[in-house]
């Protein structure tokens, strides 16, 4: 796939291709539908097929006061592209400027003079440039003056929900990972590298990896416990994973949460006759430096304050017993 930082960095216009344009936050259902139409047309046509996105996410830069989290990286979205087929990927630099430009600009200098679209494929909500003048209205009326097809991809639902970016994020925001898997057509995942922690959990025999998301992490599920998969080391292993504050140990106040992985059956290193078993216990688990994915699969409880350690422990083990049943209800439905 070829990627371009910019319409600028474009050396010579393509004379046809197959183009959409859009956000694509996620790359869920609804977005993977619209890529797949244009990927399988401009095979037909044998012509590229183009995706062009924009970064920063718009509302980011017209809407600050929202705060919105991109559900997934830009990297991801390149994965994600490449992985459905597309030929060449935009990535527009997003400005207050650049969003003041006069729909029919927009058209001839964006769209129409670099890439020569055969077919634009739009979402139902598209709308681009100045007050959001560049409306599917007018991409109709200008498709008809100007000789490009004009293709406009319906909503997409799963059961009776409207698959949509905003939908995944009020859903993670509610710890419901199993529906936002349902609507992104794939699991919900954060990455980033294990830190050293409070220490807790390998005091109470159950050692875990505490995660510090890479930078350009910004969703995360909300507070509670869940199953979920744990890649490290090039292995896929299942985990209990606690997003909180720790209520049991802590006067949590303005406390930032953390992500901690009990990562289940994780084998032991070799360890020579000298080594004590509190040291064995406590490097089994060192995986200081390493990256580690979670992918979620459920939620199986919000987090809470339990009376004593005794009683923590006791539902810790009980979360690692769900926490198999939960991945094993879902290991044949995704990967």
């Amino acid at each position: 796939m070829r990627i371009l930082d910019s319409i600028g960095s474009l050396q010579a216009p393509y004379t046809s291709t197959v183009l959409t344009i859009g956000n694509f936050d996620g790359v869920h259902l609804g977005h993977q539908a619209l890529i797949k139409q244009i990927v399988e047309r401009a095979k037909l046509q044998k012509i590229p097929s183009v995706v062009m996105i924009f970064d920063p996410h718009p509302v980011k830069v017209l809407y600050p006061d929202r705060h919105l989290s991109r559900i997934f990286p830009l990297e991801d979205q390149v994965q994600q592209f490449e992985k459905l087929g597309v030929e060449v990927l935009v990535v527009e630099p997003f400005s207050r400027e650049f969003s003041q430009l006069p729909p029919e600009r927009y058209l001839q200098e964006w769209i129409l003079r670099p890439f020569s679209p055969e077919t634009l494929v739009v979402g139902h909500d598209f709308s681009f440039g100045a007050n959001r003048g560049g409306s599917i209205d007018f991409l109709k009326s200008q498709s008809a003056a100007l000789g490009f097809r004009l293709e406009v991809v319906g909503p997409v639902k799963v059961a009776d929900t409207l698959v949509s970016s905003s939908r995944i994020r009020k859903a993670l925001l509610a710890g419901e990972v199993e529906l936002a898997a349902s609507l992104l057509g794939r699991f919900f995942y954060v990455e980033g590298l294990v830190v050293k922690g409070a220490g807790r959990g390998r005091q109470l025999g159950l050692p875990t990896a505490n995660l510090k998301l890479h930078g350009d992490f910004e969703t995360a599920p909300a507070l509670g416990v869940y199953a979920a998969w744990a890649s490290v080391r090039g292995k896929r292993r299942m985990a209990a994973v606690n997003i909180g504050k720790n209520p049991t140990f802590n006067e949590v106040g303005h406390l930032p949460p953390t992500i901690e992985a009990h990562v289940l059956d994780f084998p032991l290193p070799p360890k020579s006759a000298a080594e004590s078993a509190a040291e064995s216990a406590a490097e089994s688990t060192d995986l200081y430096g390493e990256n580690l994915r979670l992918d979620f699969v459920a939620r199986l409880r919000s987090e809470q304050k339990f009376s004593s350690k005794e009683k923590l422990i006791e539902q810790i083990h009980r979360d690692i017993q769900e926490c198999r049943i939960a991945i094993g209800k879902s290991r044949d439905e995704m990967g």
